[in-house]
């Protein structure tokens, strides 16, 4: 096997010798499987690691079929001398299949633990940065300087839930399976046979089996209880179906843990979810029939239901081994399911969040090969090399004449005079365009009375149960040293008096979506682009605060008046504030005018 180098230590005439050993080495302009993800790959073997045993299972995507893959056990993840031949097994076993790759993906069930953000890093908008940097520089981000990078792989998992304490928290796991992973892809790459890995975290994975079998409406808040060999994962969804905590119990040598009524009771009532249904997912071990006991226990006013896998369609692998690995390879389907269409499993099965790979292939490894479009160009420039000196002859003839045609034009001789008034000209207009835009945007739309007023119209429909008594709007700017621009804030406070019937709305405007939806249609009535919430240099936050009316007198609905105070039940106080960061095309210029 040639032994490529990094392309930051060669000049471009040795990259583009390299690139070549490659294209001509190697199937990677023939073959996509070498780009592409191993859950998307026709033919996968699913490994399930759960720090007893390791089962394996070969999934072909194109007859739908699942059958017993080749055996390895623990002792894989140490001993490295046993990776090559249980290596050469897999890639016999594709090519019998007439596969021209294989997806190797890892179920890590062994372990799961979590940690906290930096406090300071609680930004919505900062999730996507804080993905990236959590897996080349997890001490910058995580609340623990101990953190070894070395040792553990981190991956962030939102809380996408209004009123979350935290943004996401950090999922841990070890980098022991890290080895022989990189033995598979090496072999794969020493024979030219695609061997494209993926390690996952199986309770991640589980909890994405949550909206097929939970197919009803959501009217509680929902436990999911993983119980696994050496660990139990409980996670908290409130009644949206939006993740509100991850919280891991450890078994310390025994069959489940001790502190399970201790731990699912103070966190569901630290998170005041009343009345849960509670799922208990078995996980291909042999669950410990009282642990719905000792739920019930806690919940008494709450359904348990056990999950059996019989009957679901996750049902053809999960015997003894764990439904992990059928609902990894169907994760690109969604079932069609209210619990489906919340925000969390939203963006666990469309981000990527559930499936993220704790054990990747190094970067500078992967930029020791070309990308897949540049290895098309290669192939392509390959064949038509005599096609391209063939043109530079015709275009330089073709040059030749025209500068011949050129010389020959009146137009041809300079004037000086003439460029230099031109050039006059255009510094004069470049000058009256900055001034303009600067103009432009100081005189931006971005606050007016009639439009906060459509607002409180949209907020509160006539007769739907509110009586408003205050409405303030307030805008600040927020800028920092060195910017060109300032952000700003927005803020609406409104106070006032709801009925029963208006219960409900208050629900949906304490949600991101509903306000969401509200500022939407303000937008769209108004034409007003401040209103739009679909940027990411932009964010919005609601708070809804609901209290008894200490003046109401309950009395017959159709003697209510409307402007009565005391007919109205509860009061309310909504606070939404909107944030335009500095990047923001209506952000403040704070440079003088030109």
């Amino acid at each position: 096997m040639v032994a490529y180098q990094h392309p930051a230590g060669l000049n471009p005439l040795q990259r583009f010798r390299q690139a070549g050993s490659v294209l001509k080495g190697t199937s990677r302009a023939d073959n996509a499987a070498w780009y592409r993800s191993a859950l998307e790959l026709d033919f996968q073997l699913h490994l399930r690691a759960d720090g007893n045993r390791v089962d394996s299972r070969l999934f072909d995507r194109r007859s739908g079929q699942w059958t017993p893959g080749p055996q390895l056990s623990e002792a894989h993840a140490t001993d490295l001398t046993l990776i090559p031949a249980f290596a050469a097994e897999v890639i016999r076993v594709a090519q019998a299949a007439k596969a021209d790759s294989i997806g190797v993906v890892l179920h890590l069930a062994d372990e799961f633990a979590t940690s906290e953000l930096k406090p300071e890093l609680d930004n919505p908008g900062a999730l996507a940065e804080l993905r990236t940097t959590i897996e080349s520089d997890p001490k910058s981000i995580l609340d623990d300087s101990s953190v070894s990078a070395t040792e553990s792989s981190w991956r962030l998992i939102p809380y996408p839930a209004a009123g979350s304490e935290a943004i996401a928290t950090t999922v841990c796991l070890s980098r022991s399976w890290a080895a022989f992973l990189d033995e598979l892809r090496k072999t794969g790459e020493e024979k030219n046979f695609p061997v494209i890995t993926r390690a996952v975290s199986a309770p991640l994975v589980c909890l994405l089996a949550l909206p097929e079998l939970k197919r009803d409406e959501l009217v509680r808040p929902l436990i999911a209880v993983l119980p696994y060999h050496r660990f139990t994962l409980l996670a908290f969804f409130n009644e949206h179906g939006d993740l509100r905590l991850l919280r891991t119990l450890q078994h310390r040598g025994q069959r489940r843990p001790t502190n399970l009524r201790h731990a699912a009771s103070t966190t569901a009532a630290a998170l005041e979810l009343a009345d849960p249904e509670v799922y208990l997912l078995s996980t291909g071990e042999i669950t410990d029939p009282q642990l719905a006991a000792d739920l019930q226990l806690v919940f008494p006013a709450a359904s348990i239901r056990e999950v059996d896998w019989v009957g679901t369609p996750y049902a053809a692998v999960t015997a003894g081994v764990g439904p992990e690995p059928q609902i990894a390879s169907s994760v690109a389907t969604a079932p069609e399911t209210p619990l489906a269409s919340s925000h969390t499993f939203g963006v666990l099965r469309g981000d990527g969040w559930a499936t993220q790979d704790f054990l990747p292939v190094s970067r500078e490894l992967a930029e020791v090969y070309p990308a897949s479009s540049e290895m098309k160009l290669l192939r392509a420039a390959r064949y038509a090399r005599l096609g391209f000196a063939a043109l530079t002859v015709l275009a330089l003839a073709f040059f030749g004449l025209q500068m011949l045609d050129l010389v020959r034009k009146p137009e041809f001789t300079f004037n000086s005079d003439g460029a230099k008034s031109q050039k006059q000209r255009l510094t004069f207009l470049a000058s009256e365009r900055t001034r303009v835009d600067h103009w432009d945007n100081l005189l931006e739309d971005r606050s007016k009375g009639w439009v906060s007023m459509e607002l409180l119209s949209t907020l509160f429909p006539e007769k739907s149960g509110f009586i408003v008594k205050t409405f303030y709007h307030t805008v600040r700017p927020e800028s920092l040293p060195g910017q060109a621009k300032a952000g700003f804030i927005r803020e609406w406070k409104i106070t006032g008096l709801a009925r029963d019937e208006a219960l409900d709305q208050l629900n949906i405007l304490n949600t991101r979506d509903g306000i969401s939806a509200v500022f939407k249609q303000v937008a769209d009535t108004t034409g007003n682009t401040s209103f739009k919430t679909d940027l990411p240099s932009r964010t919005l936050v609601v708070t809804v605060r609901t209290l008894e009316n200490s003046s109401y007198r309950a009395g017959p609905p159709e003697e209510a008046a409307s402007l009565d105070d005391s007919t109205y039940p509860f009061s309310f106080d909504l606070t939404i504030t909107q944030r335009f960061e500095s990047s923001d095309q209506l952000a403040v210029v704070l440079a003088k005018a030109p």
